[in-house]
Order: C-alpha cells, then sequence, then structure tokens
C-alpha cells in the first residue's frame, strides 16, 4: 500500500486512501498507521478509519483493512512480484499493464473520461482526419461502456449485433455496461510525433507486410480494470488504438484480463449502412471473451489488427478462388445453410486481412464419370 500521497481519481476511485506514517519493520510487529483520503487538492483532506500493519520476512506486508469513512474511498495498493527465486524477476517491481499495450494513464498525458456511469468525453478534434472506410472524421467520443463515435457521444449500454444495417459508423473494443463511477479509469490520448508513432509504424509494418507505411497520426482510448454494472469487484481492460498516415488508416484492439459477465457485449466495427462490419469471433459469449487476451488474428495473443481507410471500392475484377475442406455436413442445396457455410468462411478469410466487404458466392459443379 502506498505511503506516500496518491493523485486524485486514482486506483478507481474518487478519493484514494494511503497510508501516512510510513510502513512498520519486522521488529515492530503490529502497528497501528492512519490513513489519509486525497480530495480537493488535499493529500489528506479526511481520515478514513485506521488499520493495522504487519511487516513479514520476505519483505511482504499484511494489512487489516476496515471499511472506508467514506463511499467515494478505496484503498491504494501497489501490486508486486515477491517470486524471488526466480532470477529473471526482480522483487518489488511493479507489475505493467501488457507489453501490447500503448502507453496510457497520468504518465502519458492521458485525458480522463469523468467518472459517470454510461458517460462519454466531451467532443474531440481530431489532430488529423481519420479515414473510415471512405468516409473522413474530424471527431471522435470515447465512450465509458467500451466504444468509440464519431457524430455523437453514446449512453447505451447494450450493445446491438453487428451488422445494425442502419447504424452508425462504430468502433467497439468492448461495448457492454461498464461502470467507472467508483472505480476504473477510462482515458484518451492523441499523438503526432515521438516514440508512439514509431512504435505504430513497426506494429503495422509487421502485421501488414505488404504495405510500406510511416505513421503520423495515433489515438489511443484506454478502458483500465473498468468493472461490469453493478458488479464493482470486476475488472475489464483493454484499448483502441487509431493509427493513420499518407492515405491509410488501422485499427489495433488491444485485450488484457477482462472478466467473465452475463451482460451482452460486443467488439469489432461497423459502418453506415454495414457495407463493411466485423466481429471478434466469440466477443458477444459472456463466458468466453476473458479468452481475448489470448486470442489474435495478427499472431500476437491480444491483439487484433484491421485496416479501415477503403471501402468497397474495390475493383470488381480482384476475384479470387478457394478450395477448402469442410469439417461439418451440410446440406448445401438449402439456401439458409449456403448462406451460413459462406459467413463463417468470410470471417476466416477477413482475419486473415481480406477485406470485410469481400464477397463471396457458390458456384456448383457436377463431377461426371469418365
Amino acid at each position: 500500500m502506498p505511503d506516500s500521497c496518491v493523485d486524485e481519481y486514482s486506483c478507481g476511485t474518487a478519493a484514494p486512501l494511503w497510508l501516512n506514517g510510513g510502513h512498520p519493520k519486522v521488529k515492530d510487529g503490529v502497528v497501528t498507521r492512519a490513513v489519509c483520503g486525497h480530495w480537493s487538492n488535499n493529500c489528506c483532506y479526511f481520515q478514513s478509519n485506521p488499520i493495522k500493519v504487519k511487516a513479514c520476512p520476505g519483505n511482504y506486508y499484511v494489512y487489516e483493512f476496515v471499511s472506508p469513512v467514506s463511499c467515494h474511498s478505496a484503498y491504494c495498493a501497489e501490486v508486486r512480484n515477491i517470486i524471488i527465486n526466480n532470477p529473471t524477476v526482480t522483487p518489488n517491481t511493479t507489475l505493467a499493464a501488457p507489453g501490447i499495450f500503448y502507453p496510457f494513464g497520468s504518465a502519458a498525458g492521458d485525458t480522463r473520461n469523468a467518472a459517470v456511469d454510461d458517460g462519454s468525453s466531451s467532443v474531440i478534434p481530431l489532430l488529423s482526419p481519420f479515414l473510415f472506410f471512405g468516409r473522413t472524421h474530424q471527431q471522435i467520443y470515447v465512450n465509458n461502456n467500451g466504444h468509440l463515435t464519431f457524430n455523437q457521444p453514446s449512453d447505451q449500454y447494450i450493445p446491438y449485433p453487428f451488422p445494425a444495417n442502419g447504424g452508425p459508423d462504430i468502433i467497439a473494443g468492448l461495448w457492454t455496461d461498464l461502470d467507472n463511477h467508483a472505480r476504473g479509469v477510462v482515458s484518451y490520448h492523441q499523438y503526432t510525433s515521438g516514440s508512439v508513432l514509431t512504435r505504430a509504424t513497426q506494429d503495422i509494418n509487421n502485421h501488414f507486410p505488404n504495405l510500406i507505411f510511416s505513421a503520423s497520426w495515433v489515438f489511443v482510448a484506454t478502458w483500465d480494470k473498468v468493472p461490469y454494472y453493478p458488479i464493482s469487484n470486476t475488472e475489464t481492460s483493454f484499448q483502441v488504438v487509431l493509427i493513420s498516415g499518407s492515405s491509410f488508416s488501422f485499427i489495433l484492439m488491444n485485450y488484457g484480463d477482462i472478466a467473465v459477465t452475463g451482460h451482452q457485449l460486443e467488439a469489432g466495427y461497423d459502418t453506415v449502412n454495414s457495407i463493411d462490419f466485423f466481429v471478434i469471433p466469440g466477443s458477444n459469449n459472456g463466458s468466453f471473451i476473458s479468452n481475448l487476451k489470448n486470442s489474435s488474428n495478427v499472431h500476437v495473443p491480444g491483439r487484433w489488427a484491421f485496416r479501415v481507410d477503403s471501402g468497397r471500392n474495390t475493383s470488381n475484377n480482384n476475384i479470387i478462388g478457394l478450395q477448402m475442406k469442410l469439417s461439418s455436413f451440410s446440406d448445401l442445396t438449402q439456401s439458409g445453410n449456403i448462406e451460413s457455410v459462406l459467413q463463417q468462411i468470410k470471417q476466416v478469410l477477413v482475419n486473415y486481412h481480406l477485406p470485410s466487404n469481400i464477397e463471396l458466392k457458390l458456384r456448383k459443379r457436377q463431377k461426371l464419370n469418365p
């Protein structure tokens, strides 16, 4: 537990609590320490209930916590690794976010969304226009319930399934009923220079090796340890990263730890009239989504990458042939079965970077005995 002042709105709460008086030594035994709450720019604006602390051999502490005096307060903690028999791990190292995450939080200069259930950011003017399937957007909104919209903010906490066939352009990192009112942080930052652009350039060239790309703008939106409503002890962490340069636009979706939920949810993107859309496989299954941190379409666990600049302007001359073996039987004389099979094949092809507006048609061929 930190024993110095902690920034307001840290640790998933409005008024974070920290240990006032320092940590004891092993020889001190059990001690009682005051607990301060940071609020109104005063590190010890109020005193919460004191707690007992004991230092233990092995360089760790045991705390006897009691209920805070305010429902808007929560104890802060630094998660530390104490596996000291591993030569590759240094004791007392604060565990970081997944390595695939782009910089976020106060250290990255993020702007925080208000801690309001079903809230949104104010309008965010983009420092560089973002081309999204043929439409150019100059502004964006980061919505607390896990999605980005362009034309107006959204407080909608129950997602509609993609394709919506009539909805707006939308990017859903994990659209569901999230609540950062008491815990968790939703924040964003955009970059036009620096190491983040260098990293984005490397990532896109790795994920799309047939392109020569240089990032000129990056927008990072992060949902850090945000719980589901009304289950405040759950934690969900993910990012949506928009990247552009020249005439190219990309989306990265990065996933950390995500709790299982019974809420409806959706991850992917949809466009006006749903000409282009994509649903990350399994992302609309509340019991499966904890596996998102292991899934990928670019062989990087926890990351999904999409090129999103061009819409349905692909030449009709780009026709490919496909030969495959199916592992289950469907009666393809039934039109409903044909559509189902083609949709499953399309999902696999989009996973391998074919555009989501690809059209699949089944051509019947009769094999005659010689």
